[in-house]
């Protein structure tokens, strides 16, 4: 019997790369095309020898002769192979194509038949989603796992596992051309947890209201014999599951929530904290993560894991080894004494924490020649390249979270020639804002001149944040180089 042929347009997005990856795994032919790839994202498919055609072309589709393409939602009208596609539904052979979305295929081929756990929230979905696949991995439960980064114990963004449980990160973006519903609202949760809520997606949200709209139609799908897990310290979340929620409500938190934490304590290598509810408490969980933000995502997960009877000793061993993913707060190295990390972050909210994260990980430097510790310098790289960050509409609070770093490079906004001067995030104007009130920062055009202005202000002892949703070029390299 043939094998049915996938087609993936756009397919070296993180979700869409991990499709690719779980059809693959289930025994179907798959291949894909793509105008530019990355890692990690690119080496994974190349590992699970996936064809990925590129730049788009139509000819790629007449050739690969699949049975269902499915169309990324970053793919408009006007790329040559969806025109394609929709324009002759009939391949030759008289076979009929049908079209799809990433979340219908996702749905259809690995979420029917499963009890689907589904992370949400404006920020921490991605290590959040991680951290329960991996509960539920070292509880020996083998979920299927779908996670929007590449979590480093699985080496890998996806998982195809036997057990009854899927875990997928809930992505609030719209669907498709054709479906500008949230991906989220397909993915049938039987357990939903809420991060947080925040203006995010602007050029698909014209304000707050819209967001927690769509939260809320999430928040609905949760069936009475489910979970719904919400933050008790985000008052958009905890206010939407108080007022919409038909299933069970269980709440997270640092300081409140029905599990919150106490006697949280910090050395060089991890993070240690109890974890309290009722009167049950699980003592010294101990974390590589850093932030108290991911003492909070942690205790999320916690919720989730007790809701599935998984034993203390194993959410604490689990918790303990859990190694984060890649490009989240992701360590680098280290090199003639300064240390690069390599983030994701875009939204300002997400940028001020870890810049303050980073700080309290990294206070001091010894310095030899003087004989004492010095405070570390925070250098942060930032490139606004989500369509939030390349636009105008937070740059009070970008200028207000780039006052956690001690030097700010900005680098010129991701393809925002279709933006009007106006409405473009303006470096220039939040450099001088940040010299206003007393940050070192710099706005650069062009990425040898950042680079060779950063060679001669990098110093040892400091601490290099880049901070990108995308691959910015690859920055991380040439700045090791640079070093």
């Amino acid at each position: 019997m043939r094998k049915k042929k996938f087609y993936l347009i756009g397919i070296a997005g993180v979700a869409m790369a991990s499709l690719a990856g779980l059809l693959k795994k289930k025994g179907y032919e798959v291949a894909g095309s793509d105008q530019e790839m990355y890692p990690p994202m690119s080496d994974m498919l190349r590992a699970l020898k996936i064809p990925v055609f590129k730049p788009y072309n139509a000819f790629h589709m007449k050739h690969n002769r699949p049975d269902i393409v499915v169309v990324g939602n970053a793919i408009g009208r006007g790329n040559p192979e969806l025109e394609y596609v929709i324009s002759n539904g009939l391949l030759p052979a008289g076979r009929h194509v049908l079209y799809r979305s990433m979340s219908d295929i996702l749905r259809e081929e690995f979420i029917e038949g499963k009890k689907s756990i589904v992370i949400t929230g404006t920020h921490g979905k991605t290590t959040t989603t991680a951290l329960v696949a991996w509960i539920l991995e070292t509880a020996k439960l083998d979920p299927t796992v779908f996670v929007g980064g590449l979590a480093k114990n699985f080496n890998s963004s996806f998982k195809f596992g036997k057990g009854k449980y899927i875990v997928l990160e809930g992505d609030e973006y719209d669907t498709a051309f054709f479906d500008k519903g949230p991906k989220f609202w397909h993915y049938r949760p039987f357990v939903g947890l809420v991060n947080n809520i925040e203006l995010d997606h602007v050029d698909i949200y014209k304000d707050l209201d819209a967001i927690k709209f769509s939260f809320a139609r999430f928040i609905n799908l949760i069936p009475q014999n489910g979970l719904l897990v919400v933050s008790r310290e985000n008052k958009n979340a905890y206010n939407l599951a108080l007022n919409k929620a038909k299933s069970p409500v269980k709440t997270f938190g640092l300081k409140s929530g029905d599990w919150h934490a106490k006697n949280i304590k910090y050395d060089d290598a991890y993070i240690s904290f109890d974890a309290t509810s009722n009167g049950h408490t699980i003592s010294d969980i101990r974390t590589k993560l850093i932030g108290e933000f991911n003492i909070s995502n942690i205790l999320g997960a916690l919720v989730i894991a007790k809701f599935l009877k998984i034993p203390d000793a194993k959410i604490k061993k689990a918790i303990e080894t859990f190694e984060g993913v890649k490009r989240r707060q992701e360590i680098i190295g280290e090199k003639n004494g300064i240390i690069v990390i390599d983030d994701y972050a875009h939204h300002p909210t997400a940028v001020r924490l870890t810049l303050d994260a980073v700080r309290r990980r990294f206070p001091a430097y010894a310095k030899a020649s003087a004989g004492k510790h010095m405070k570390r310098r925070i250098i942060c790289v930032f490139e606004p390249g989500s369509a939030s960050s390349k636009r105008r509409i937070f740059e009070k609070q970008y200028i207000d979270a780039f006052q956690h770093a001690d030097l700010v490079y900005l680098y010129k906004p991701f393809k925002a020639q279709n933006l009007q001067k106006h409405e473009t995030f303006n470096g220039k104007y939040v450099s001088q804002m940040l010299v206003k009130a007393g940050v070192l920062a710099s706005n650069f055009e062009n990425i040898d001149k950042m680079l060779f202005h950063m060679k001669r202000r990098i110093k040892p002892g400091d601490v290099i944040c880049i901070m990108s949703c995308r691959g910015f070029d690859g920055l991380y390299k040439q700045i090791w180089e640079v070093l």
